[in-house]
């Protein structure tokens, strides 16, 4: 019998590897960035890394349903423990390095063993945007305790010195950690992955709960100059990993549609139209007005499968303001095309930027005019 078990260890042992990820740190952030991360369509430049090796690596997984099949991981601890299976509620690897004044004020407490990955880029397209998943063993053991590891993807124009962070929740200005997604709030970017055996993904992943693929994106200026910083750290202590896994070539620029017909394989997409509000206010204006019904004329005669009502805002006042006031604006919006004939025609998506995605200049008082709008698009 001890023979036949030795056998049958033997087969299945590959087999259970196989379903695990991997993790490689011997890459460089130049080859990461440049082989692993971005996709063409701008230029690229000052490529740097701060913090320790060990944090920074080439992730694969070989498993069919996972939705990333490799990339970048960059981790508050050992990238190497993020492979499975989730045997250790309380994986935790301290590299005594420094933590980020960024990420201090964002999180509100100190933070340490920080892993800081920034390059510069000048796109040749108007929108950027790559895929992304946040894991983290302070699932659900520390949620709303003040614990939480943060991390943010900080975009800055090199024109206007403007920076944002893009890894917010969904339809928020939130940011992404496991006080403000997780199993009771906007749990529905949620995955559970308790570490014994009832995981999803427990086989595959160490840590004890993850997001679903999320999207960083922003509006930019073709031919201007950015940089953007991926951070992540451990908060108040340095214990417990977090790691944020980056989607292989997924960081690429790309065109808001802008002709009046874009077609492809599968649709064909509208012509935004973009609809301005005066200062502080969600009242539509008689223009506004009227461009809404050529808008929904096209998608009650074209049958459109569904429409996109994006909100924002110019700067001035809060974060938390604007972010009000851009779904209100989305709000009215959504009213006038139901009045006009499209409540329960048409599938309806609704996103509220806030102040995050300017296509102006808010220094001048035109430039913030034309920030002042809600987007509408449809697709056929």
């Amino acid at each position: 019998m001890h023979g036949y078990c030795t056998i049958w260890l033997c087969i299945l042992l590959p087999l259970h590897s196989l379903a695990q990820l991997s993790v490689d740190t011997s890459y460089n952030e130049e080859s990461l960035v440049r082989e692993v991360f971005f996709q063409a369509n701008a230029s690229l430049s000052h490529i740097s890394f701060k913090g320790s090796y060990r944090a920074l690596g080439l992730f694969e997984v070989n498993n069919e349903d996972f939705p990333l099949k490799k990339g970048i991981i960059l981790s508050s601890g050992d990238a190497k423990s993020a492979g499975g299976p989730n045997q250790n509620p309380a994986t935790s690897s301290v590299h005594r390095t420094a933590g980020d004044s960024y990420l201090d004020k964002l999180s509100g407490g100190t933070t340490y063993d920080a892993s800081v990955l920034e390059f510069s880029f000048v796109p040749e397209q108007n929108t950027i945007a790559f895929e992304y998943i946040f894991a983290s063993e302070e699932y659900p053991e520390f949620v709303g305790k003040g614990f939480h590891d943060v991390f943010a993807f900080v975009l800055t124009d090199l024109g206007s010195h403007r920076s944002y962070n893009l890894a917010l929740v969904p339809e928020t200005q939130l940011p992404v950690h496991v006080d403000h997604i997780n199993s009771k709030r906007h749990n529905e970017w949620y995955i559970a992955n308790a570490y014994r055996k009832s995981g999803q993904w427990y086989d595959l992943l160490e840590y004890d709960g993850l997001t679903q693929v999320l999207t960083a994106q922003a509006a930019v200026v073709p031919g201007r100059k950015y940089r953007i910083r991926l951070a992540i750290a451990d908060v108040h202590d340095p214990m417990l990993d977090s790691s944020v896994l980056l989607k292989e070539k997924s960081f690429r620029s790309f065109n808001t549609p802008s002709t009046e017909i874009v077609t492809n394989s599968e649709s064909t997409l509208v012509t935004p139209h973009t609809i301005l509000f005066d200062w502080d206010s969600s009242e539509l204006s008689p223009d506004a007005e009227e461009k809404l019904r050529q808008f929904a004329d096209d998608v009650l005669l074209n049958a459109a499968k569904a429409i996109w009502v994006v909100g924002h805002t110019d700067s001035w006042g809060s974060d938390t303001y604007n972010e009000q006031l851009a779904r209100r604006r989305v709000q009215t919006v959504v009213n006038y095309l139901a009045r006009l004939g499209l409540k329960g025609k048409v599938r309806l998506y609704r996103r509220s930027k806030g102040e995050n995605e300017p296509v102006a200049n808010n220094a001048d008082a035109f430039g913030r005019s034309q920030n002042r709008r809600v987007v509408v698009s449809a697709e056929f």
